[in-house]
């Protein structure tokens, strides 16, 4: 490359004076830069510090005004390389490399940092840990040089938490957002494979029918990201990536160009307009702002004129590109600059792939050749025609109507006949039966010999075995359960532990007064024994047995992808064909949350037949705890949506009251709003387009417009004491406190000796205890105590601040009613009519919560 040193006038897009920006020389030394930034517009280190605070689109636009600037503008992340020279990246646009020199980053909780995979303008981006769930994630920290900035903080924050929205197989997923000590980050899902550039580079040129495989599970990715109103924009086999089990992924949906967002851009922005692309748009009244932004090698001839003004056509463009270069093995275009390339895609006719690979069908090189049409309206109108026009190339019918060979039945009646009929598996399957029954049996007749003691331990060897036996199994296989059960308890606050504490310090109470301990602890140290003994003496013999047959059905499900057969069609077609007892072989090759979508699909109509469950004592368990988590993570989107929103009005001028009061409501109505697109996706079909919910709607949101200082807003008083009196606090403290009385007034009456009918009969006194007054204590004289602890649990799995009164005025007179004067007729007693009322109140309250 040669030398360049140019000047030019350029008018600043904030004040609008003109000045004079001067490019120093710089050598070609493209072979040791770094990858490109996320801008795809990236300058050397010597002219930034010449730039200064200016845009990169509206200095690129100034030196386009000069006579001699536009064709000898150069970069190596502007001029089209050969193919396998590029550099790919790992779910980012940086480099795919362990790299040193990124800045130190400080500890973020749940989650342990294991490399570096790349650093640009947006931040760096590094592999970790996910301590709670036990995997590895690819967590983005963004640059404190963006983090400066409140309003582009808000803007950016808020335009991740809607592409977080999205899921799809094919579609990198962004699990979470956070803040720590001034540190945002996202989560993302990390891919341990291979770009589809590092796939061409070691393989070179790709045969038709596997190309094709690879860009039609892309198209899918990007049609559901279409029908949501998300455009990528920069689309390019960089960001296509390829897991080990086959399956491609489109990275950077939903978190591409937004550095190029400056503070006084953003203030020029008041929502969406009608003709709006995508997420990360600019302003159109800019001057010289209006660039291209993408990566020119594979950038449609419209985005190269306007970014902001592309439609989801411009990812088509972008995507026959990338076809282009895996069937061709080179880029479509070549040039020494930016401006050159872009003039190329503009303006200059697409050299047939059919001439340069005279093997290739000519039916898909016309494909391809519609797909990189210079006018949209002569590509594909939608991504979904995109979809079936592979598809029909490919020889692999429509979603639903995937009709497998008699081979590929064959092989998975096989797989899951091996899976079922290892010996390994029939023998622990004996083992497990025999002693769960054995136990139960010898707790009935020691019950019936009058032995209850010996009976309760035989009881608690079943659990404790159980409870041993997960523990064990969960930590070495990572089980599904356990890792929500891990991910519950790391979530668990301060006064979650001492709630958790003190039950089990309750517990352990009751078996001391019984005189249960001793016999509990000798039982539980016999049920590890047998749960480590199982472990150890045939589970990993049977994952032994079993691995040959998992890896060959691992295989399978990687040809049939390869094959153009969408995801949910293969796990159909697994689940249709395993037999009977299908469910845990196809939990092991396909994870348990798809065998339940799977399970809802294949029995629906009744023509799969009789179907068993596999371990279904766990569902209720797991919805539970994604309940919980589902709360806490509302929680923490809604706390950092209102942090960064609140950072942005004050940053525009309004008063911090105001501000932390408009941001809280804006935070909830966004979380509300993301709640609903949830909750669309999981009622309809992603296939089904019309009912797609439009993520784009949670940018328009009104408050999205600057606040002006003279609002006013009252702070909601009486609402927040009504939180802090009603609170989960309050009502765990409370409960806490039914129930240690409750179980106070139990044994003090001795009724844990009474069989049900003679404690019903007998004469009971009210709770004493020494160091309080009588009065005190007074009301707890009947079960009803308990009951009400009860009712004031389970109001915490519901919110809002009508359940949660209702259950503290129920929970109330459950415990109390009887002392205002109830008339009944026996055999009903005045405890029994105020446990009625005081749970149809709770119950009243739990109707009107939200869970």
């Amino acid at each position: 490359m040669a030398s360049i040193a140019s000047a030019t006038c350029a008018r600043c897009p904030r004040c609008l004076h003109t000045f004079t920006i001067s490019i120093a020389e710089f050598a070609s030394r493209d072979s040791e830069a770094r990858g490109p930034a996320r801008s795809g517009v990236q300058t050397k280190p010597q002219a930034r510090a010449i730039f200064h605070d200016l845009t990169l689109p509206a200095a690129l636009a100034a030196l386009r005004q000069s006579s001699n600037a536009s064709e000898t503008l150069s970069h190596s992340s502007l001029t089209p390389p050969p193919l396998s020279e590029s550099v790919s990246g790992l779910g980012t646009d940086e480099e795919s490399v362990f790299r040193v020199g990124v800045p130190e980053l400080p500890p973020i909780p749940g989650f342990r940092i294991e490399g570096v995979i790349g650093h640009g303008g947006m931040g760096s981006v590094y592999l970790a840990r996910q301590l709670s769930l036990d995997r590895q994630v690819a967590l983005k920290v963004m640059s404190r040089t963006w983090i400066s900035d409140p309003v582009f903080v808000a803007r950016f924050i808020r335009e991740a938490y809607a592409a977080a929205l999205l899921s799809h197989p094919n579609v990198v997923q962004i699990y979470d957002i956070g803040e720590v000590d001034d540190t945002r980050y996202f989560s993302m899902e990390y891919v341990a494979g291979q770009s589809l550039l590092e796939v061409v580079k070691e393989r070179g040129r790709l045969e038709p029918d596997i190309a094709v495989g690879y860009i039609l599970q892309a198209a899918r990715g990007l049609k559901h990201a279409h029908d949501r109103g998300i455009i990528h924009r920069d689309i390019k086999p960089d960001n296509l990536l390829l897991d080990e089990h086959g399956t491609v992924k489109v990275a950077d949906l939903g978190l591409v160009k937004t550095p190029d967002l400056t503070r006084f851009q953003d203030r020029l922005y008041e929502g969406p307009p009608e003709g709006d692309s995508g997420l990360h748009t600019l302003p159109q009244d800019m001057t010289g702002v209006r660039m291209a932004l993408g990566t020119p090698a594979y950038m449609a001839p419209e985005q190269c004129r306007d970014a902001s003004a592309v439609d989801h056509r411009a990812d088509i463009y972008s995507l026959g590109c990338t076809l282009y270069a895996l069937v061709t093995g080179q880029q479509p275009f070549a040039a020494k600059s930016a401006v050159g390339l872009m003039k190329k895609h503009a303006y200059e006719p697409l050299v047939p792939p059919d001439e340069l690979v005279p093997r290739l069908p000519k039916e898909l090189s016309a494909v391809i050749q519609k797909m990189m049409a210079k006018l949209p309206a002569d590509r594909f109108g939608s991504m979904n025609e995109v979809v079936r026009t592979l598809e029909n190339w490919l020889g692999v019918k429509s979603a639903g109507r995937f009709i497998p060979r008699e081979d590929q039945i064959a092989e998975v009646e096989t797989f899951a006949a091996q899976f079922r009929n290892t010996p390994a598996a029939i023998t622990r399957q004996r083992i497990v039966s025999g002693f769960v029954s054995g136990c139960a049996l010898a707790a009935v007749l020691l019950a019936f010999f009058g032995h209850t003691t010996w009976a309760f331990g035989c009881g608690g060897l079943v659990v404790q075995s159980a409870l041993a036996y997960f523990v064990l199994n969960g930590w070495t296989r990572k089980t599904h359960l356990s890792r929500r059960v891990r991910l519950f308890v790391r979530g668990l606050s301060g006064g979650d532990w001492v709630v958790a504490l003190g039950a089990f310090g309750l517990f352990a109470a009751f078996l001391w007064m019984s005189q249960l301990l001793g016999v509990w602890a000798g039982f539980g140290s016999i049920g590890l024994a047998a749960a480590v003994a199982l472990w150890y003496g045939l589970d990993r013999k049977l994952d032994a047995e079993r691995f040959s047959t998992l890896q060959e059905s691992a295989q399978l499900v990687r040809r049939l992808q390869i094959n153009g057969v969408i995801g949910e069609e293969i796990r159909i077609f697994f689940a249709k064909y395993s037999g009977r007892y299908w469910e845990e072989y196809f939990e092991v090759v396909f994870g348990y949350e798809a065998k339940l979508a799977t399970r809802s699909q294949l029995l629906r109509g009744g023509s799969a037949g009789v179907r068993e469950k596999f371990a279904a004592w766990r569902e209720p368990l797991v919805q539970l705890l994604n309940h919980f988590e589902t709360v806490r993570k509302k929680t923490r989107e809604r706390e950092l949506l209102a942090l960064t929103e609140c950072e942005r009005l004050v940053a525009s001028g309004v008063p911090k009251r105001i501000a932390r009061d408009r941001a809280e409501q804006l935070a909830e109505a966004l979380v509300d709003h993301a709640s609903a697109i949830r909750s669309a996706e999981t009622m309809h079909s992603p296939a089904l387009s019309l009912h797609a919910p439009n993520l784009r709607a949670l940018l328009a949101q009104k408050s999205l417009g600057m606040a002006t200082p003279d609002e006013s807003m009252t702070r909601d008083t009486l609402g927040t004491a009504v939180d802090w009196l009603v609170g989960p606090s309050v009502r765990i403290v409370l409960s806490a406190l039914l129930l240690a009385a409750c179980f106070g007034w139990v044994l003090q009456n001795d009724l844990i000796r009474f069989s049900a009918r003679e404690a019903a009969l007998v004469e009971t006194t009210p709770l004493r205890v020494e160091i309080f007054p009588e009065s005190w204590t007074s009301w707890c004289d009947t079960a009803n105590v308990g009951w009400g602890g009860l009712l004031l649990l389970t109001s915490l799995f519901y919110r809002g601040q009508r359940s949660a009164a209702l259950a503290i005025l129920g929970a109330g007179i459950a415990v109390c009613g009887h002392k205002l004067g109830i008339r009944t007729v026996e055999p009903i007693r005045d405890y029994h009519v105020a446990m009625m009322l005081g749970t149809v109140l709770a119950l009243v309250g739990f109707r009107l919560g939200r869970r």
